[in-house]
């Protein structure tokens, strides 16, 4: 210690100097440590290279360019689903309340008199057989015109109301001989706790943010020929509806029931497209065999509404 009093100077470059050799030793180690950082990771790279070099398909140009070729046709297969799908789907549909509930009431009331004043295919009177007070699905308006307040649901009675109109056009023409119930899902009503008809999730084609649906249960009692003039005109597809099940009730009370299209295909899942061609029939399998007996039938449908976006709208945004 005396020493370094004696020499003030000397001693403090002698600190200096241990201060220096100090910090080179921690910016040597530190250094040495970011060496053996980087060099770790130009072997993980070398390895993630490796990796895909020899991978199957190797990321190559060549590949590159095949898999955006792929790309492409499968968004053109796309595009060709969905418009067939949307084929005849877009129905103008009001808002307005009033105009929409005056619309349901015209429509009870014009098929309740096309019921009476039924032909049948030679043009003899041959009226169709309806409950009393019967409104085609929209029972609970036979006796109440007042008007929904919110705009959305409007919109989508009135959507019903041409659905089920297409529907009945095409069943009057395949000569009923009367029909027993018209059922829709009663989407207005959930805040008075009415129980309507819902189809089965496991046979719907629903998919929420995807694909939005209208079902209905039509039942009526015929000839298996009328049953069968009714689905072949539906496998027209002017509208994307599709049949889902079909029940059939005998006249003997005994009950037996159509095998629902169940399997894993596209056209089980959404119906058949109609080929493009708009004449496509049911498969002779899909045909109930009945004796020639007036016998009810119980039929389950649905409309297809795509709410997907346009690929155009998604890339732009």
């Amino acid at each position: 210690m005396g020493l370094l009093k004696k020499n003030p100077l000397f001693a403090i470059v002698v600190l200096l100097c241990l201060l220096a050799f100090g910090a080179g030793a921690y910016l040597a180690f530190a250094q040495s440590s970011s060496i053996q950082s980087a060099k770790q990771s130009i072997t993980s790279a070398k390895s993630q290279l490796d990796s895909l070099r020899y991978a199957t398909p190797a990321p190559t140009e060549a590949n590159i360019e095949r898999s955006q070729e792929n790309v492409a046709q499968l968004r053109a297969v796309l595009a060709s689903i969905r418009d067939d799908l949307q084929r005849g789907s877009r129905l103008t549909t009001s808002t307005d309340g009033i105009g929409v509930m005056a619309g349901i009431q015209q429509y009870i009331s014009d098929y309740q008199r096309k019921a009476e004043a039924h032909t049948n295919e030679v043009g003899e009177a041959a009226p169709i057989e309806l409950p009393e007070n019967f409104a085609f699905g929209f029972e609970q308006y036979i006796d109440r015109s007042t008007p929904l307040e919110d705009p959305a649901l409007s919109a989508q009675l009135d959507q019903q109301r041409q659905i089920l109109s297409y529907l009945l056009e095409r069943l009057f023409d395949a000569d009923p001989s009367a029909i027993v119930s018209v059922d829709r899902e009663v989407l207005e009503s959930a805040s008075e706790d009415r129980e309507g008809f819902a189809i089965s999730p496991a046979v719907s084609a629903r998919v929420p943010g995807a694909i939005d649906t209208f079902a209905f249960s039509i039942s009526f009692r015929a000839y298996t020929d009328s049953l069968r003039k009714f689905l072949n005109s539906l496998a027209k597809f002017d509208l994307p509806i599709v049949v889902r099940s079909i029940e059939v009730e005998r006249p003997s009370e005994s009950r037996t029931t159509a095998a629902p299209r169940n399997n894993d295909s596209l056209d089980s899942i959404f119906g058949d497209f109609g080929g493009g061609s708009g004449e496509a029939e049911p498969e002779e399998a899909q045909k109930p065999v009945i004796s020639e007996n007036i016998s009810t039938f119980t039929v389950v449908l649905e409309f297809i509404e795509i709410v997907l976006p346009d690929a155009s709208n998604t890339e732009e945004g």
